[in-house]
């Protein structure tokens, strides 16, 4: 049985990031929670993820930070926001975010989003490539 792809959800709304969470793991996922940009810095530099889903605000910074601290270890990005806001998708995007959604989340948009990761050319990085059926269904 292959391992479960690790996914770091940055949420500071514990019931966003436990839902977000529940449906990733639903996905054959192994989400992995984290609610401040210290812990986020600390996760990133110590394993390899296949992606990480970030509130578009959180207690101690925002999606601006997560994103300058994936692109250093070169791990795509999904910022998520309770509303559309079209700027703040424009900027997310910008700044090198893989992709922007909002909540509440619709499993259909996660497993295309997914998906998608797991084609990009450093997926393999994170185990990525192989043995995902459960995205593809």
């Amino acid at each position: 049985m292959p391992s479960r792809l690790p996914v770091l959800v940055v949420s500071s709304d514990s019931d966003n990031g436990r839902k977000l969470g529940s449906i990733l793991s639903e996905c054959g996922l192994d989400p992995i929670p984290t609610s401040t940009l210290e812990e986020t810095q600390s996760l990133l530099g110590k394993r390899d993820m296949l992606l990480v889903f970030c509130d578009a605000e959180l207690a101690d910074g925002t999606f601006r930070e997560v994103l300058r601290l994936a692109e250093a270890v070169k791990i795509p990005v999904v910022v998520a926001s309770r509303v559309h806001e079209t700027l703040q998708y424009l900027e997310a995007m910008r700044l090198g975010a893989f992709d922007f959604i909002t909540t509440p989340y619709r499993r259909s948009e996660l497993e295309h989003i997914v998906a998608s990761a797991l084609h990009r050319p450093n997926a393999a990085a994170a185990g990525g490539g192989g043995g995902f059926s459960a995205v593809t269904r």
